[in-house]
């Protein structure tokens, strides 16, 4: 309590203090929330106006949303009791130099925030603080061929030197080749965890984790201690594309990682490139379902076509509309 004094009435008055809270912590509570992803999140948000507000409103304002009980309700207003809880992590967090962000701040990318299920919260570290809009996605298989490792790291060595950053997800393969090739060209790269930051997996990459770290950066959407489980890993995969103009994807299997990311590129109106290799084998199958439902193909020996597409996104329409002409021509043949 403060107390104010009125000397000339000789009488001293009692007001509560009001704690302040900030929008971050706002968002940090809503992320905290067991069962309240980011899609509801955003829809809060456009209900109520900002996060402040959501923990103003009464019970059933918030049961009564489309996808929302009151049990929900309950969880989101309950966990307001947490603050001083979240504050701690807050700090614990900037004491790791791990840097909090959430869409209402300026350092949150602009990437994704127009994205219907951008990250609440996002974690990073990393000497990497201001993402420009020129990221491109490396995504594919676990175990690509000697064919594919070839590819991605000629592709991303090349995107590196023409001053993209390049994004993938830290994982076993492709993902791994492609923060190594960037880095081979001197330029920066972005990886997405599917668990918090404390641990990377898979462990063997910890090396090539913490070079990151001192040449570009590491995000996650998740505050708090979590494990890299399937369902996670494959929500990453949204802000992979999302943070990128475009993804790229060298080989994949007809279901995966590589092809999810790919879907949520699709989603969200970004462009799908991929390799088109003369072979077929189990790797070559996803690439080949991407060009037959849009993506733009490119050999192994046309990287350069590549790096001109991305350089000039204006001619990506054009070489979208070739991909589609010959997709027709292809299902004609077939017909005929």
């Amino acid at each position: 309590m403060i107390t104010i004094k009125d000397f000339s009435q000789k009488k001293s008055y009692c007001v509560p203090t009001t704690i302040m809270r900030t929008p971050l912590e706002h968002w940090l509570a809503l992320a905290s929330v067991e069962g309240l992803g980011s899609v509801r999140i955003r829809r809060l948000i456009a209900r109520f106006g900002s996060a402040q507000a959501i923990f103003e409103a009464e019970l059933p304002e918030i049961a009564r949303l489309p996808s929302f009980n009151p049990v929900l309700a309950s969880r989101i207003l309950t966990v307001a009791g947490n603050f001083a809880t979240l504050r701690e992590r807050l700090d614990a967090l900037k004491a790791q130099e791990v840097r909090v962000m959430c869409p209402v701040d300026d350092t949150y990318p602009s990437q994704l925030k127009a994205l219907p299920d951008a990250p609440g919260i996002l974690c990073s570290v990393g000497t990497l603080t201001d993402l420009s809009e020129r990221c491109v996605a490396i995504v594919g298989a676990k175990e690509p061929t000697a064919e594919g490792i070839q590819l991605t790291l000629s592709l991303s060595t090349q995107l590196a030197l023409a001053g993209f950053t390049v994004v993938s997800g830290l994982a076993a393969g492709v993902d791994a080749y492609a923060h190594a090739g960037a880095l081979a060209g001197m330029g920066k790269t972005v990886g997405v965890v599917g668990s918090d930051l404390s641990a990377i997996y898979p462990a063997r990459n910890n090396p090539l984790a913490t070079k990151i770290y001192e040449h570009g950066c590491l995000f996650s959407e998740h505050p708090f201690p979590t494990t890299p489980s399937p369902g996670n890993l494959i929500q990453r995969n949204r802000i992979i594309s999302g943070l990128s103009m475009a993804t790229i994807v060298i080989e994949a299997a007809k279901t995966g990682g590589a092809m999810h990311t790919a879907e949520y590129a699709q989603r969200q109106g970004r462009k799908v490139l991929t390799c088109r290799w003369a072979t077929q084998h189990a790797l070559s199958e996803g690439p080949r379902e991407l060009i037959r439902i849009g993506a733009i193909p490119f050999t192994p020996t046309e990287v350069d076509k590549v790096i001109d597409m991305l350089t000039h996104p204006e001619r990506l329409e054009t070489y979208s509309s070739s991909a589609a002409t010959e997709q027709i021509g292809l299902f004609e043949t077939v017909l005929s």
